[in-house]
């Protein structure tokens, strides 16, 4: 079979008690079914859960459900790249790997989930609240149960107070940080993964019946991405969840894929820097909270000496044209601007007064400033701020008031 460009929104219906159904089961699935670019969105239960079976999947997008984003189980051995997870405050786990529930040594089948270029985003004031867990553990990523598996290229973010990767129920798997290990009773987390946890919060809390395994490690710095809300929810204005430049540290210590099958990538994480795949699937994009594959160079902030803009400009917060400084924009350039920055605010472009701007288009090459939503949300009014130029002559305005609205 075949699932190809699906999306799943709105499910989870209670069926029984401490029964909901997830937005996506594959059970007993193998390798021969065809899945990419598949979503779940505000599911009750789990996004998409792998009940055994082989088969692999490529971008799948997980949105707000009210358990676990990504959950393996039962003796799961397929192959997992390109996986966006973003939790709401009352979700459960990005990723619950389970192995068999007896997880003892002589399993067998032990799950052996592989998962490379994963992002998860979770919610800094998380606090689980599902109607079908089993318990309300916190952490961003649970492995239990005895699982095995591998784990590269990963990018945990928003990692709230009660750590980023929890381990429990341990169960006869070897703990490695050693890539170069063979067999599937083995349980490989990559030290050149990504878990970015605040001053005071560990990467990583294991149970006691996991003590003694080997440790592991994370690169514990921002993942960079160009704008991610840290309370994300249906309700945040926009986000982009894409690397903010090529130059940033998810293009830096990047794993080595396990086989073929893989995509050969040259960062961490979900995304490149140039590819927001969830253009044309996600609730995301049909909703104008990211935006479209514009390309270009984002800027934001005080430009205090001159610079030039041609091409593809984005607008990712407000930016201010400081006194003494001149932007040049070539004829043909367009400048596509987002909806909201981090604080809520809408992007604009702000000529302070003695600052100046050179904009000459032409008839057959305009400069356009325009949203950065794809364009099936358009037209549509309110989508960013706009142009503002302040000048020196005098605003007469009523009992001596010169200020101005916008």
């Amino acid at each position: 079979g075949t699932l190809q460009y699906v999306r799943v929104w709105y499910g989870g219906a209670v069926i029984g008690a401490d029964n909901e159904i997830n937005g996506i089961t594959f059970a007993g699935v193998g390798s021969g079914t065809t899945v990419d670019h598949i979503e779940v969105a505000f599911n009750l239960d789990d996004g998409v859960e792998f009940f055994g079976g082989t088969v692999d999947v490529k971008y799948v997008s997980v949105l707000f459900v009210g358990d676990d984003g990504i959950d393996t189980d039962k003796g799961y051995s397929g192959r997992i790249q390109f996986g966006f997870v973003m939790l709401c405050e009352d979700s459960h786990h990005g990723a619950e790997m389970d192995g068999p529930n007896n997880a003892d040594a002589a399993v067998a089948q032990r799950s052996f989930p592989q998962l490379y270029n994963a992002l998860f985003v979770g919610h800094v004031l998380n606090d689980p609240n599902s109607a079908s867990s089993d318990d309300a553990l916190a952490a961003i990523l649970r492995l239990r149960e005895g699982t095995g598996g591998r784990f590269g290229n990963i990018v945990v973010t928003n990692v709230a107070s009660d750590g980023g990767v929890y381990r429990s129920n341990c169960g006869g798997e070897t703990h490695t940080t050693d890539p170069s290990f063979s067999g599937v009773d083995t349980l490989f987390w990559s030290p050149n993964n990504i878990v970015n946890a605040p001053a005071g919060v560990d990467q990583f809390v294991q149970a006691s019946s996991c003590s003694g395994v080997t440790a592991f490690t994370s690169i514990n710095e921002s993942p960079e991405l160009t704008l991610q809300p840290t309370d994300p929810s249906s309700s945040s204005l926009f986000m982009d969840p894409l690397p903010s430049s090529t130059s940033s540290n998810l293009y830096e210590s990047v794993d080595a894929v396990p086989d073929s099958w893989f995509t050969t990538v040259d960062y961490k994480g979900a995304f490149s820097a140039s590819d927001n795949w969830l253009i044309g699937l996600s609730w995301l994009d049909d909703n104008a909270r990211v935006p479209a594959n514009v390309g270009g160079t984002a800027k934001c902030g005080t430009i205090s000496s001159s610079e030039t803009w041609s091409g593809a400009i984005r607008l990712t917060c407000q930016v201010f044209v400081a006194d003494g400084a001149t932007l040049t924009i070539n004829a043909g350039t367009t400048v596509y601007a987002y909806a909201s920055d981090i604080n809520g605010n809408a992007p604009a472009l702000v000529i302070e007064q003695g600052g100046q701007i050179q904009a000459a288009g032409t008839s057959d090459a305009p400069i356009t400033f325009t949203s950065a939503v794809s364009d099936k949300n358009l037209p549509a009014r309110g989508l960013w701020g706009g142009l503002i130029i302040l000048g020196r002559a005098t605003v007469h305005g009523r009992a001596g008031d010169n200020t101005i609205e916008g």
